[in-house]
This record gives C-alpha cells, sequence and structure tokens, in this order.
C-alpha cells in the first residue's frame, strides 16, 4: 500500500510557510561525533533533531510548549 504523496499545491504553502515562520540552528561536528549523537539519540528512542529542539526550548523557557 503506497502513502499518497503530498499534493504540490499543499507542499508550496508549507514551503511558504516554513520561510515565513521557521528557521535552521546548525553548528560543525566532527563526522565521528555526529555519530555517536545520532547513536545516542537512537538508544533514548529520538532523533538527533528532537533532542536539539528539546534543548534549545528549554534553554529559552518554552520547554513545555
Amino acid at each position: 500500500m503506497d502513502i499518497p504523496k503530498t499534493p504540490v499545491s499543499k507542499r508550496r504553502a508549507n514551503d511558504k510557510w516554513d520561510k515565513e515562520n521557521m528557521a535552521v540552528l546548525a553548528c560543525k561536528v566532527k563526522k565521528n561525533e555526529a555519530s555517536a549523537f545520532k547513536d545516542y539519540a537512537t538508544r533514548l528512542g529520538k532523533t538527533s533533531n528532537t533532542i536539539i529542539k528539546e534543548y534549545v526550548l528549554g534553554c529559552i523557557g518554552k520547554n513545555n510548549v
């Protein structure tokens, strides 16, 4: 059973909203450190993005949003 793809119009609307409302935070780390962090996240049953996002929101007092 194939999952239907997002319609192009919806994708455009999502992209527009993201461009106006979202930002990407990034940092450079060595590949082995990134791999170790991803393994750590997997052990917690989370993604690396989720862990970083939770940390950022906690730092600014929005960890219960």
